[in-house]
């Protein structure tokens, strides 16, 4: 029931955004009474919460799974930020939702997690030798330009959005990895 619940949210998240999911909402759809839900989450807040996990557990997924093939670490975080620019794309109102949504402790970890997994990305890009490198500002910097180009798009209706969104994603990738690349060996 619990998985059954999750599913029915986050369908309702896709189809019409964080307000559409309610408790009750969240019950018809699943075709159990709004009791039945109160077993598994506390409120709607508990239940956003839980979706805001799996959303962020999601996005961490998309960008490992992309950058598994990748040979060297340049080529990894290129493929890690092509994945965040689809990820958000490819589910805007999952994205929003986390982006702009409830903020939670736990969600917070898990956003924390998946920024640490970015950040070991550009480390392994950057030189290792040149030591007044900031890893962690240099990898605020690369989430910047990838959810600037995330939310740039998702603030426009879809008919202004580049007809080819992949070479738009690997645009803004390379970009954010000629960055780290330019800063990271000294330039």
């Amino acid at each position: 029931m619990h998985e059954e619940i999750l599913g029915a949210a986050e369908a309702l998240l896709d189809a019409s955004g964080e307000s559409a999911v309610t408790i009750r909402a969240v019950a018809q759809r699943v075709g159990v009474s709004n009791p039945a839900v109160y077993l598994h989450f506390a409120d709607r807040s508990a239940l956003l919460s839980t979706v805001c996990l799996r959303v962020w557990d999601r996005l961490d997924e998309y960008m490992a799974d992309a950058s598994s093939t990748a040979t060297d670490p340049v080529t990894e975080l290129k493929n890690r930020c092509v994945a965040y620019i689809k990820f958000g794309l490819d589910h805007p109102l999952r994205y929003r939702l986390v982006a702009s949504g409830p903020a939670t402790e736990a969600t917070a970890r898990i956003a924390e997690a998946c920024f640490e997994s970015l950040r070991h990305a550009v480390r392994r890009s950057a030189d290792e030798g040149v030591t007044e490198i900031d890893i962690t500002a240099l990898t605020r910097a690369v989430c910047a330009c990838l959810h600037g180009a995330v939310s740039l798009l998702l603030l426009q209706p879809v008919s202004r959005w580049p007809d080819d969104l992949d070479r738009y994603a690997h645009d803004v990738a390379a970009i954010a990895t000629g960055g780290v690349l330019s800063l990271g060996h000294g330039a």
